[in-house]
């Protein structure tokens, strides 16, 4: 027995550990691929197709050599394409505030400008090369298509905004108290709403404008955190490729539209997830560790998913730190004083005990639906198990597949918003290749592919058997960090491997696709969406939201009564406006049972969702009159959004004010 296992010891000691990794992903993507006849969910279907081609370009990398170097513009070239990508950016800004939307021609020029920013980054010459340039170039690009979505909107983009700010921090500023936020989750984690409210308060500013110049100013410069992190694994071009590619993910756009306490945690996640790469890898002390302590404490008084999601990262961190002492899989001898060392591990195990035990102490105070916020997830994840038998998706998935088949529009809005994942993933899969191989590995690459796949796990596995306590949604922008760094570390790889008109067409698929998916995928375009009547808006006119307050003032309801309307324009009556309100039902018999309905003009031509039979969720195209109906009296008609009830007239003298920022834009 020893001597077998000496063998196989011996046998794996002189494998390529990189290449052993692509053929088993390669054959694991064929196996998976039956799974299309089980789940509907086309990141599912598709992941073992984008690790058929990540496997496949890296075994062709390993079997050719680039003699010639990647191609190059010509040096006026090169010197030109930051001229005009400051150009396009100056010219983004102004058509957003002269259209007064990101609008679809903002998207065209944005992208364009991003397929610009990517060339440059994989073919300017290295004389002509100027890193600083190119960040800045992004950087200013970030902050353009964020914060033109952000000034232009009126009131705000999402939903949990319109609690966290329109109406927590607006009542902390007002009355100086937390008490807004006594009995909620987020009494035990007010960082987010502190931050906005002290930045409120000295710079003198509103509320939103504060929410603006601290968390969305936050938002769209964490991309610097990715660059210092990834040039600890590549040079700065490819650093560079992980910034742009962070910079314009649909999916970390989203959190920097729609500012909530996720995308402060976001902020407080990417520092650690550098800090931890430092602690690992290059030179680890006290200051580091002091200095995860803090941002793990800020996560944890932030936000409950980003808190969860930074232990993930720290495990991952642990786990990287402990496989690496097993002399098979050690790396060279510049990392053997970290490899052989104990006091590291120490550290660590310490800071995952430390942050588990903060987490579950917190989370054991703060009240969340009548109970603890750890009794309540326990309780829905429990009961989640229970009800679905694991088969949760798998059987409701085809079912609703079944009942409404999607239109040609909405399978391809399915393949975009999957395509700004799947394009990343793809070198994502060939960096952790990469850095199987002995001489490449070290701990902080381990810990970046091993948060990839537990955080895949929590995205696509547990929801494949109908378990979402964990609200995969939240966890992509996250993913995208470990996923851009892997990805730079895959793509530099094959551009010095590769023969040239192979590595010339894999870069250019990804510098006009990316940016292209980016600017029309969902999550990146809620403030308003490239295709109107498929993907949801999740903003709002002057008139929309000013017709909340009046609405209020003029039929306020009973404490058994709600206001019906579509979703999402039911969760601003509902989060910041007169109170309670639901997704109107559109049958027949829901509307006659219906006292008060609420009409606006984006029903009829957008992409809000109704309750139809069995609670589905629709979305027809409703005209006023159908809504409505002949025999309602017409109670509230503000050029866009008509009320009207069954039994009530209205009060012409009711106040008609607003105070919801329904006109505060910064055009």
């Amino acid at each position: 027995m020893a001597g077998s296992s000496g063998r196989i010891y011996g046998w794996l000691s002189t494998q390529r550990f990189d290449v052993l990794g692509a053929v088993l992903a390669l054959v694991l993507a064929v196996v998976l691929l039956p799974l299309r006849l089980l789940a509907s969910n086309f990141y599912i279907v598709a992941i073992p197709v984008a690790m058929t081609i990540a496997s496949g370009l890296f075994l062709l990398a390993v079997r050719t050599s680039n003699t010639e170097g990647l191609p190059a513009f010509p040096t006026w070239a090169g010197r030109l394409l930051p001229s005009l990508t400051i150009l396009g950016t100056a010219l983004l800004i102004g058509l957003g505030l002269y259209q007064g939307a990101r609008t679809p021609a903002f998207y065209t020029i944005a992208t364009v400008v991003g397929a610009g920013l990517f060339l440059q980054i994989f073919f300017t010459r290295e004389r002509d090369f100027v890193p600083w340039l190119l960040l800045v170039q992004i950087v200013a690009f970030a902050f353009t298509i964020r914060y033109v979505s952000l000034l232009t909107t009126p009131g705000y983009t999402g939903i949990d905004v319109w609690s966290h700010v329109a109406s927590y921090s607006v009542t902390i500023a007002e009355t100086n108290s937390l008490d807004i936020l006594e009995g909620g989750k987020y009494y035990a984690a007010p960082l987010f709403h502190l931050a906005v409210v002290a930045t409120s308060l000295l710079a003198d500013v509103s509320v939103r404008n504060g929410l603006f110049l601290s968390v969305g100013f936050g938002m769209a410069i964490s991309s610097v955190f990715l660059y210092i992190t990834t040039r600890l694994f590549v040079s700065a071009r490819w650093s560079l490729f992980a910034v742009a590619v962070f910079a314009m993910s649909a999916h970390t756009v989203e959190w920097s539209i729609h500012l909530i306490p996720t995308g402060l945690g976001l902020v407080f996640f990417l520092g650690v997830f550098y800090l931890l790469v430092r602690v690992l890898d290059v030179n680890p002390g006290g200051r580091e560790f002091v200095l995860i302590v803090v941002l793990s404490v800020a996560t944890i008084l932030t936000h409950q998913i980003s808190a969860f999601i930074m232990l993930v990262l720290t495990g991952a961190g642990l786990l990287a730190h402990l496989l690496l002492r097993f002399e098979l899989l050690s790396p060279p001898n510049r990392f053997q004083g970290y490899t052989h060392g104990s006091g590291d591990s120490v550290s660590l195990t310490g800071l995952l005990a430390f942050d588990l035990g903060f987490i579950t102490f917190m989370w054991s105070l703060t009240p969340y639906n009548g109970d603890t916020f750890l009794a309540t997830t326990f309780s829905f994840f429990r009961v989640t198990l229970e009800e679905s038998a694991g088969l949760g998706d798998i059987t409701s998935d085809r079912g609703a597949q079944a009942a409404s088949a999607p239109t040609v529009l909405e399978q391809a809005v399915q393949y975009i918003d999957a395509a700004v994942f799947l394009l990343v993933f793809v070198f994502a899969v060939v960096g952790c290749f990469y850095v199987l191989r002995r001489r490449n590995i070290s701990h902080g690459a381990v810990m970046c592919g091993a948060s990839i796949v537990v955080m895949l796990v929590f995205i696509f596995g547990f929801p494949m058997f109908g378990i979402r306590t964990f609200i995969p949604q939240r966890w992509y922008a996250f993913l995208t960090a470990p996923m851009a760094l892997l990805a730079a570390v895959g793509l530099a790889y094959l551009a010095r491997r590769l023969t040239t008109p192979v590595i010339l067409v894999v870069l250019l698929v990804f510098a006009l696709a990316f940016p292209m998916v980016a600017f029309t995928a969902t999550d990146g375009t809620i403030d308003n969406p490239r295709f109107e009547g498929t993907q949801t808006k999740y903003s709002y006119t002057a008139p929309e939201l000013n017709a909340v307050e009046t609405i209020g003032d003029i039929r306020p309801i009973a404490e058994d009564e709600t206001y019906n309307t579509d979703h999402p324009y039911n969760t601003v009556f509902s989060r910041a406006g007169p109170g309670p309100s639901v997704a109107a039902n559109v049958t027949d018999e829901g509307l006659r049972n219906t006292e008060t309905l609420i009409y606006r003009d984006y029903q009829t031509t957008g992409g809000s969702f109704f309750v139809s039979e069995n609670d589905r969720s629709v979305t027809p195209e409703m005209s006023r009159n159908e809504l409505c109906g002949a025999e309602r009296h017409y109670a509230y008609d503000n050029g866009d959004v008509t009320m009207c009830t069954a039994t009530w007239e209205v009060d012409s003298d009711a106040n008609t004010g607003t105070d919801l920022g329904g006109g505060e834009t910064d055009t």
